[in-house]
């Protein structure tokens, strides 16, 4: 027979005295202060108050059908749903502006069903493929301002079957099961995605294809760590190659400054611009809120801890009972 886990285990746990703590990350973080706020900087420089959004980047390359460059190319989520709590602490009223626009779009075209996970929200075990829609179009001086989501809902895409060969998805999986309070499952997930780790970046299933690392997996592997308090002996390893993607050289007046560039090459080797997604999701790794939240979810008490708890509540009162008995018989005799 099975022992129900509700009120019960929390009344012993209570009467014992006993408490499950959620495990935190062993690891010091190392980027400067400067280094977060240059690349909080950098995601308020893309913010255009007549939208309420920060674009994708500075590239005028281009990301999506209609061939609007990136630099015009504005993400609901990922991007300004992590850069609304990416900048909070720095820039306080700019997030503001960002949450209250984006809670328009969540609202008519729903949640991603992926990218939220981040922020202790659960989702679907089984992830789908995202599909790219275009939402908003904006023309400024004969210029077209295009808003996106990249939804990942049952409608959008076909199942990722092969989720295990994706470091992201792993993560964002490992998150998930761990707001579940399936801690074997969460740290599983974390493992797996944890595996593919190759001295400066993620080498799974994309970056094979690609030739090259997709740098925001370094931020998201970074906050699952302090989120689940999962240890990593790669951690330092993964901090420091993130921060080195940082853009900088001293040139303050590049439009890519402070930010996380996009992608490397395999050997380390920067490629192309920095963009709001991979600066969002590193900063993200530092924002204390966010992780405490996760830390305060307390694990589900499983059946045979409650059976060894029960177990030794009964030993302690049959102890107890017989000490108490053995001194009755004492007292009886000596009188």
């Amino acid at each position: 027979m099975k022992v129900r886990r509700s009120g019960l285990a929390i009344v012993i746990l209570s009467l014992l005295g006993i408490s499950i703590p959620v495990p935190t990350i062993k690891a010091e973080t190392t980027p400067s202060y400067q280094q977060l706020l240059d690349a909080a900087a950098y995601i308020v420089k893309r913010y255009d108050a007549r939208i309420g959004l920060v674009s994708e980047s500075e590239d005028t390359g281009t990301n999506v059908p209609d061939r609007t460059p990136c630099y015009r190319t504005f993400w609901i989520y990922s991007d300004n749903l992590w850069a609304s709590q990416a900048l909070k602490p720095f820039y306080p009223q700019i997030a503001d502006n960002i949450s209250r626009t984006i809670t328009l779009y969540i609202a008519k075209y729903g949640d991603s069903q992926l990218f939220e996970a981040i922020f202790g929200i659960k989702i679907p075990i089984t992830i789908h493929a995202g599909s790219k829609l275009k939402v908003a179009t904006y023309t400024f001086e004969g210029a077209n301002y295009t808003v996106w989501v990249d939804r990942h809902r049952p409608e959008d895409g076909g199942i990722f079957y092969d989720a295990d060969e994706y470091a992201d998805l792993a993560f964002y999986l490992s998150l998930n099961y761990y707001l579940t309070g399936n801690i074997k499952a969460s740290e599983r997930w974390f493992r797996i995605g944890e595996a593919t780790w190759r001295d400066y970046g993620f080498y799974d299933k994309a970056a094979k294809a690609d030739g090259r690392y997709q740098n925001y997996k370094l931020g998201l592997y970074l906050f699952t760590a302090k989120a689940t308090g999962f240890i990593s002996v790669i951690y330092k390893a993964v901090e420091k190659v993130a921060w080195s993607y940082q853009k900088g050289n001293g040139k303050t007046s590049s439009s890519s400054y402070g930010g996380i560039a996009t992608q490397s090459y395999l050997n380390g080797t920067i490629y192309g611009t920095a963009n709001i997604e991979t600066t969002a999701a590193l900063l993200l790794a530092y924002n204390e809120e966010l992780i405490e939240g996760f830390q305060s979810v307390m694990p589900p008490v499983g059946d045979e801890v409650i059976i060894i708890v029960l177990g030794a509540v009964m030993a302690a009162i049959v102890t107890m009972v017989f000490i108490a008995l053995k001194r009755r018989a004492r007292a009886l005799k000596s009188s």
